[in-house]
């Protein structure tokens, strides 16, 4: 059986072992990306262990642990395994791959399973979010209508020669929200940092958008492509001064995007109503939806 001595702690020298996963068996909830895990390791420490030609993460955030179902191929056996472990350390089964949340359904019926509707992750297409075509985007059409005709901007692709602006931007984002005063904004800070400091280490890339008229940094975004159909979106940030700066910083992306996924995960909106709305305004196609199972849920004896 699997135990708990099993699991080690992710960090850089043995990320490896999980993007051979990832490769192998391609991922598209943030959830199993290196660059979330490692980016985030200080507010949401994550370990794995290989076990039975699997990779098995578990991850602690806000003191709750949970365990995510089995990266690899199906196994039901293993999910038996996965429940077993979740009911004894107390902590939620998580599921984010739609294989894995039938074989459950099949096999345990009776067992109730929750839709995380916070952790949701909307995914549009890179076409139409690059084209904004239709009359359902034309107020955010009229936003960048009403942006261009304040400002000029270029779009340069972050490199060694601007990052040191993009991480001012990051810090100057930081004080115009406030985010000292806020444990959740401060803990993004510090993963937006984390990927700065380790850009060229990581499977990130991204552009940022310069006013030419004063020349400053107004928005950034960095992106992992997670699989061959779509691409991750990890950090957007665009400065109040510049109204309308986040549908630019959008359309571009996909611009860059375009001709490389067919779909853009711009991620979950954290049950934050305001973010819930934003990220309906854009239409997306669909969800990359999570679940999880409570160990309360998980009876002694599985049949």
């Amino acid at each position: 059986m699997i135990s708990r001595a099993d699991f080690v702690p992710v960090t850089e020298n043995n990320r490896h072992i999980l993007e051979h996963y990832f490769a192998q068996y391609p991922q598209y909830h943030s959830e199993s990306s290196i660059v979330t895990i490692l980016t985030w390791n200080n507010y949401a420490p994550c370990s794995f262990t290989e076990y039975k030609n699997h990779l098995i993460i578990e991850c602690t955030m806000d003191g709750e642990r949970g365990i995510h179902a089995a990266i690899g191929k199906p196994d039901a056996e293993l999910l038996e395994e996965l429940l077993i472990f979740a009911r004894e350390e107390n902590c939620a089964l998580e599921i984010y791959d739609e294989e894995n949340l039938q074989i459950l359904k099949d096999t345990h019926p009776k067992i109730p399973i929750t839709e995380n509707r916070g952790y949701f992750e909307y995914c549009y297409s890179t076409e139409e979010l690059a084209n904004l075509k239709g009359k359902k985007y034309l107020n955010i059409r009229g936003q960048i209508n009403s942006f261009n005709s304040r400002w000029n901007y270029s779009v340069e692709k972050i490199t060694d020669k601007n990052i040191h602006e993009v991480t001012n931007l990051v810090e100057e984002w930081s004080i115009e929200k406030h985010c000292e005063t806020d444990e959740i904004m401060k803990e993004e800070i510090n993963a937006v940092k984390y990927a700065l400091e380790n850009y060229k280490n990581l499977p990130i890339d991204g552009i940022a958008i310069r006013i030419e008229e004063d020349k400053h940094l107004a928005g950034i975004a960095v992106w992992e492509i997670q699989n061959s159909e779509s691409a991750l979106i990890h950090f957007e940030k665009g400065l109040a001064q510049y109204p309308g700066i986040y549908k630019i910083i959008n359309k571009e992306t996909a611009r860059k995007l375009l001709g490389k996924v067919k779909w853009i995960n711009r991620e979950s909106d954290m049950d934050v109503i305001g973010l819930r709305e934003s990220k309906l305004r854009y239409h997306p196609e669909f969800f990359i939806k999570a679940y999880y199972i409570l160990p309360q849920d998980i009876p002694a004896t599985l049949s």
